[in-house]
């Protein structure tokens, strides 16, 4: 007598029903740790520019490099005014141009502009920290922003899933800030 045992289709839908809520369970999680992620190699190359920033800082007695904030605006060499983009002053002391890619820029700043980061030029350009606006505010280096993300595309770490990642970052995402003390953050107030 040869009786082979099977699955019922019972146990069957049993099975899958149980991987389906497995899985259920395990994507949203899946998307906070990709958005996570992002934020944590965005803040590492912040970090790593920080360094760029500081040994730019040493070659040239602490005066910050006069660049554009935005490299699309200064595109002419000939033009009036024309301002290199900071990743110009910056890369001979990073030995990866990919340190000025933000792993979250849904809009390709990067591929656009060489950078998906935004140098405060209006505060710093050509000028040493504790002389800039806002050094001459009395606001302090930990509170003196240099870099950040062009737009707010990190998503806060809460429910949402991979998908909403691209929908919803830029509107209700954050920056990454690297700060006049070297430090990167968000925009918090650091006092």
């Amino acid at each position: 007598m040869d009786k082979r045992k099977g699955f019922t289709l019972v146990e069957l839908l049993v099975v899958i029903s149980i991987i389906s809520l497995l899985m259920g369970i395990l994507v949203p999680a899946l998307g906070k740790v990709r958005a996570k992620g992002r934020r944590t190699v965005c803040m590492s190359n912040l970090q790593q520019i920080g360094v760029a920033f500081k040994i730019y800082l040493d070659d040239n007695r602490d005066i910050m490099p006069a660049a554009c904030q935005y490299p699309s605006l200064n595109t002419d060499p000939n033009d009036y005014g024309f301002r290199p983009p900071i990743t110009r002053f910056l890369m001979p002391s990073l030995k990866n141009q990919e340190v000025f890619k933000c792993p979250a820029d849904i809009k390709d700043y990067y591929k656009d502009w060489g950078t998906s980061y935004e140098y405060n030029a209006r505060m710093f350009s050509g000028r040493a920290l504790s002389t800039s606006f806002m050094g001459r505010q009395g606001i302090k280096e930990r509170n003196m922003h240099v870099m950040s993300d062009f737009d707010p595309v990190h998503p806060k770490i809460s429910s949402k899933t991979e998908q909403s990642f691209r929908d919803q970052a830029y509107i209700k995402g954050e920056r990454n800030y690297l700060y006049a003390d070297w430090h990167v953050g968000n925009s918090k107030n650091q006092d």
